[in-house]
């Protein structure tokens, strides 16, 4: 009887799925992403220097797997809740849930540029260190478009390529989503084709 008291209730005890929960964890992710991208930034400031244009690349490269790999995992462990709570417990949620958590997860890195935005017009003062820390994961693609931390110096290309990263977030989210939504084996369909 004690230990009925002390038994850790995990999602599958849930009768619903419960998605202000899983919009939270969303929100939490913009900055699980950042955590693991402040790694990659150390990790690799010190070489890219060398490596000039080259290295900010690879820095962005590596940055936008790690986001990737965060936001996959994060859509296919709540596709797969969502799943069970539908199949076991007779929910309504759908596929489309997963674009909602990839756009929520996305929040945060669309203010801060809507901050690089205000900066770059002459609203605001210089926020290029403020959007670089906030998106360190990218530094590295940053960079590209502006190496010191003055607006001035930045090009405008930085505002039309940002955005597009930002979808990484939303569609991440939702492919994976998706595919633990219906149950579908990838690694099965990479190796035998299916």
């Amino acid at each position: 009887m004690e230990q009925d008291k002390t038994k850790i209730k995990d999602y599958s005890d849930e009768e619903r799925y419960n998605r202000k929960r899983a919009r939270v964890t969303a929100l939490l992710k913009w900055l699980e992403c950042e955590f693991f991208g402040v790694f990659i930034f150390l990790s690799l400031f010190g070489i890219s220097p060398m490596l000039g244009k080259a290295g900010n690349v690879i820095f962005a490269i590596l940055g936008i797997v790690c986001y990737i790999g965060v936001l996959s995992d994060f859509g296919m462990k709540e596709g797969s809740k969502a799943r069970v709570k539908n199949t076991v417990r007779g929910d309504d949620v759908k596929q489309s849930f997963g674009i909602v958590l990839g756009l929520i997860a996305m929040l945060p890195a669309l203010v801060s540029y809507i901050i690089l935005l205000l900066s770059y017009f002459g609203v605001i003062g210089s926020a290029v260190l403020p959007f670089k820390i906030l998106n360190s994961g990218l530094w590295g693609l940053i960079n590209i478009f502006v190496q010191d931390m003055k607006i001035t110096h930045m090009s405008v290309h930085l505002l039309w390529v940002y955005p597009i990263v930002l979808l990484i977030y939303p569609l991440t989210v939702f492919i994976a989503f998706k595919l633990s939504f219906n149950n579908v084996d990838v690694q099965r369909k990479i190796m035998y084709k299916d």
